[in-house]
C-alpha cells in the first residue's frame, strides 16, 4: 500500500474513533487545556472529524505539551514529561502506528527481557571475553529534527506528512502558555506515542551497521548499549561506536569515567545490564531493583492501614498483582515477567519471606501467592495457568466481579460496553503502576 494510502487509513474518522476507545480513554491524564475524559467524550466524534480532516488537509496544529518533571533522584536533573491534550494524544497515537507499520521491516523493538536472554546464549558460547556498555547521555532532548526529518525523507517522501511529523515534535513543553514560547529544533519530546519509534528510526542506520558487524554481538535498549567482543579489542571498538554516535549529534558517557554509565571489561568479572547483574553462573536482578520492588509491595500496606474504608479483598489482589504480574493487552507486565530470565532463585525466596514479615508485621489475615511458584508458572505453563491473571481473556461476569469485589464500583446497571471500559480503565492504571517497579534500570 502507497505510504499516502497507509496515512489517510490511519486518520480516517472510524481509526481515530476506535483508538481513542482501546487506547486512549484510559488514560486520566489532562493537557494543559485541562479538558478530561468526561468532558471530551461527548464531543468525540467532532473531535475526530476535525483531527482526520485538518491533518489531511495538512494544517492540523498542536496544542501546546503540558510539562510534568519526573524525579530521578537525589541530586539529579529531572525527566521533562510532554503531556498533550486528549485531541492531540489521538492524532499522535495515530501517527505512531502509522510510522510502526511503515518501518515494521526495520525497526525491530525487543523487550529488555528476551535481550538478556540472547546475551546469556552468547555469554555460554564463549565466543566473546570482553564487553562494551555504552549510556547515551540526555538521549531523547539531543536528536536533531533536521537529522530526524531527513532521515525519514528516506521512508516518507510526502511533504505535508513530514511537516506534520515535524509539527509534533516542534510543539513546545510549557508550565504555562505565554505567547512568546519558542518551537524547539532539537529534542524529541518524552512521554509522546511517536517518542520510541522516532528514537529507533534515528539509530536505524547505526543498529543496522552494528548488528551486521561478524565481530561483535550488538544489543541496544532505547539508550542502554551492550557489545560483546574479544576484550583485546573493547578500546577500539569503543571509540568508533562513540564516534558513530556523535556524527548524529549525540553523545555517550565516557567509559569507565566517573559516572559509571559506561563501562568497558571483562566478561568474567561481572557486569550490570537493564537492572540484570551478571556475575559468574548466577543471573540476578540489580540490588536497586530489589529494593524498589520491595518498597512497592510496602507502599501497598501501608496505604491499607492508613485508607478511610480498608478494603482486605483489594489489599490481597493489589498483592497478587505486585507478585504474580499479569497479562493486558495482550502483554505481559510485571516484575516477574520482566526478571524472568534470573537464575537466582534465592533471589525469590527472600521476597516471599519479606512478604510474609510484612503480613505478620502489619498483622492482616491474608494468604498471598508466592513468587517461587509465579516464576515456576511463567517459565513452565504460562499459557495455561489460571495462578497469574490474564485480563484479556476475563468474560463480562469476571470483570464484574473485579469491578464490585476490588473497587467497589456497582456495575449493575451498567451495558457490557460500559462494564468493559470501567474495567480496562482500572486494570490500565494498576497495569502501568506495575511498570515502575521495573522502570530506570540504567
Amino acid at each position: 500500500m502507497p505510504v499516502k494510502k497507509k496515512f489517510e487509513h490511519h486518520f480516517s474518522e472510524e481509526n481515530l474513533i476506535r483508538l481513542y476507545k482501546d487506547k486512549v480513554s484510559l488514560s486520566e491524564a489532562t493537557g494543559i487545556d485541562n479538558l478530561n475524559q468526561k468532558s471530551f467524550f461527548p464531543t468525540l466524534e467532532e473531535q475526530t472529524h476535525i483531527i482526520s480532516d485538518k491533518v489531511l488537509k495538512g494544517s492540523f496544529k498542536f496544542t501546546k505539551y503540558k510539562l510534568k518533571l519526573i524525579s530521578k533522584g537525589r541530586g539529579k536533573v529531572p525527566r521533562e514529561i510532554s503531556i498533550p491534550t486528549i485531541r492531540d494524544r489521538i492524532a499522535l497515537r495515530a501517527l505512531c502506528n502509522f510510522l510502526v507499520e511503515c518501518y515494521k521491516d526495520q525497526v525491530i523493538s525487543e523487550l529488555p527481557q528476551n535481550i538478556v536472554k540472547k546475551i546469556k546464549t552468547e555469554i555460554r558460547s564463549e565466543k566473546y571475553n570482553g564487553f562494551i556498555k555504552l549510556d547515551v547521555s540526555n538521549f531523547y532532548p539531543t536528536i536533531k529534527h533536521d537529522e530526524i526529518l531527513k532521515k525519514l525523507q528516506k521512508k516518507i517522501s510526502n511533504p505535508e506528512i513530514i511537516t506534520f511529523i515535524k509539527e509534533s515534535i516542534s510543539t513546545p513543553t510549557v508550565l504555562k502558555s505565554h505567547p512568546g514560547d519558542k518551537k524547539p529544533t532539537l529534542g524529541v519530546p518524552q512521554g509522546l506515542s511517536i517518542s520510541n519509534i522516532l528514537a529507533s528510526i534515528y539509530l536505524l542506520e547505526i543498529d543496522k551497521q552494528l548488528m551486521n558487524d561478524p565481530n561483535i554481538a550488538y544489543h541496544r535498549y532505547v539508550d542502554d548499549i551492550f557489545i560483546m567482543c574479544t576484550h583485546e579489542s573493547v578500546k577500539g571498538i569503543s571509540s568508533d561506536v562513540i564516534k558513530k554516535f556523535e556524527e548524529i549529534g549525540l553523545k555517550i558517557h565516557k567509559p569507565n569515567g566517573g559516572s559509571g554509565k559506561s563501562v568497558l571489561g571483562k566478561i568474567n568479572e561481572g557486569f550490570d545490564y537493564l537492572g540484570y547483574q551478571f556475575k559468574g553462573d548466577l543471573i540476578s536482578p540489580r540490588a536497586t531493583s530489589i529494593e524498589k520492588l520491595k518498597d512497592s509491595i510496602v507502599s501497598i500496606f501501608t496505604s491499607h492501614k492508613h485508607a478511610k474504608h480498608p478494603n482486605k479483598n483489594f489489599l490481597l489482589w493489589r498483592l497478587n498483582l505486585r507478585i504474580t504480574g499479569c497479562v493486558f493487552e495482550n502483554k505481559s507486565k510485571g516484575w516477574m515477567f520482566f526478571f524472568l530470565e534470573i537464575n537466582n532463585e534465592t533471589i525469590l525466596h527472600n521476597l516471599d519471606r519479606h512478604i510474609k514479615h510484612l503480613v505478620d508485621r502489619f498483622q492482616i489475615d491474608i494468604k498471598p501467592q508466592c513468587f517461587v511458584r509465579s516464576y515456576y508458572e511463567i517459565m513452565h505453563s504460562k499459557h495455561r495457568t489460571t495462578y497469574i491473571p490474564n485480563f484479556d481473556r476475563y468474560p463480562i461476569k469476571k470483570m464484574e466481579e473485579v469491578l464490585v469485589d476490588y473497587f467497589k464500583f456497582e456495575a449493575g446497571s451498567l451495558s457490557d460496553e460500559e462494564v468493559k471500559f470501567e474495567f480496562k480503565k482500572r486494570i490500565s492504571k494498576q497495569a502501568k503502576d506495575l511498570l515502575t517497579d521495573v522502570q530506570n534500570f540504567s
